[in-house]
């Protein structure tokens, strides 16, 4: 039998396009040159940046500043810890006068006449705006920012001229002027920040029954105009990033399920889910079940993203990036595992060559549907 003429199946093939070449996503060819294609079409394409992680480093940058941020607020925490006991405006304080016998300007005679030790509670007093307290005999004192023994030591001396030996016990009934905010979406209040020295847990417990779920919670913590944010779970598991509260802290629990999208040679197109502690890239592969031997191509693993990138001129922008990774390279185990998956990433594996062979010869040569066949019945 005579084979039919490959010009008939050419034009076969060129008038059918690629209906009989399915594809589950661009080739890793197309992908690494996306920035080269179209662009007189859409200028998305002149935007998009190709990251080799296998040639380059710096991918690791944005992970270890995170680190290096959360270091730098741990260690400040610490340094902040001996202001704790200071006195600011708003608080509440509580003044007791003993005076030696016998008692001068503090008296309190007994049922026997015999003069006894003087004990004076002198009126609660609120530090006003300005950072001042007036008590009787003493007159105005500034007392912000002092501690209790300090401002103990002044109103003695103050006392001293006219009272027999004073003694003074300051005591601060109601820190106003020391506190953290704590918001949830079910509930929100505000913590004093005592010498105990609260920590990061110690807020979070304030929810009490309006706990989200341990693995999809956040913590976003406000200092400064500066926003960290730490995993629940990582400071459930490792005790050094409880850290401790300063002032003026603003705690906000965030109910964050994040997932990715896997797309490609990977049997089919899903959204994975993963917890607020994240995920590297070797992970997020493990979940969907690896590469296939037959149908992915091991130089094809892409993370498509918006990353958020700081510009010349110190705007940020939101730049569509293509990080590739060829795990046929041995360095790409160790960048997998350094390589963190963000919330609304694309991870997306190519097609393997040889399965766009097979696909060409399938659609050529198969019984029934190949091209070979249909030439071959409207030449009879």
């Amino acid at each position: 039998m005579k084979s039919p003429s490959l010009l008939p199946i050419a034009l076969a093939m060129i008038l059918s396009g690629c209906t009989f070449l399915p594809h589950s996503g661009p080739n890793s060819s197309s992908i690494k040159n996306i920035n080269k294609q179209h662009t007189e079409l859409d200028e998305i394409y002149n935007k998009v940046k190709i990251v080799n992680l296998n040639a380059s480093p710096n991918f690791m940058a944005e992970s270890k500043t995170n680190l290096l941020n959360l270091a730098n607020f741990i260690n400040k925490a610490d340094n902040q810890a001996n202001k704790v006991d200071w006195i600011g405006k708003g608080d509440s304080l509580k003044f007791s006068v003993i005076e030696t016998p016998p008692a001068i300007l503090f008296t309190s005679p007994s049922d026997t006449g015999a003069p006894k030790t003087a004990l004076t509670e002198l009126p609660i007093v609120v530090v006003d705006s300005q950072g001042f307290i007036s008590l009787p005999f003493v007159g105005n004192l500034r007392v912000v920012n002092k501690t209790p023994s300090q401002v103990q030591k002044e109103i003695i001396e103050k006392l001293s001229g006219i009272a027999n030996r004073p003694q003074v016990i300051v005591t601060v009934l109601e820190k106003r002027s020391s506190s953290v905010t704590v918001i949830g979406d079910k509930f929100s209040g505000k913590m004093p920040i005592t010498a105990k020295g609260e920590q990061l847990l110690d807020a979070v417990t304030m929810l009490g029954n309006n706990m989200y779920d341990i693995k999809d919670t956040l913590i976003k913590i406000t200092r400064n105009n500066k926003v960290n944010e730490i995993p629940l779970s990582l400071v459930l598991s490792n005790p050094k990033f409880n850290v401790q509260l300063q002032k003026d802290d603003v705690i906000t629990l965030v109910n964050k399920p994040s997932s990715f999208i896997s797309m490609g040679a990977i049997g089919a197109t899903k959204e994975v889910r993963f917890e607020a502690i994240g995920i590297n890239l070797s992970q997020a592969l493990a979940r969907i079940g690896g590469l296939r031997d037959n149908q992915s191509d091991a130089r094809g693993v892409f993370v498509f993203r918006y990353q958020d990138t700081l510009l010349a001129d110190n705007r940020k922008e939101l730049v569509p990036t293509v990080y590739q990774l060829d795990l046929n390279n041995p360095n790409s185990l160790f960048v997998m595992k350094n390589f963190k998956i963000q919330d609304n990433d694309i991870v997306y594996v190519a097609s393997a060559p040889i399965l766009e062979l097979q696909k060409f010869l399938y659609a050529i040569f198969s019984p029934g549907i190949g091209v070979v066949n249909q030439v071959s019945q409207i030449s009879e």
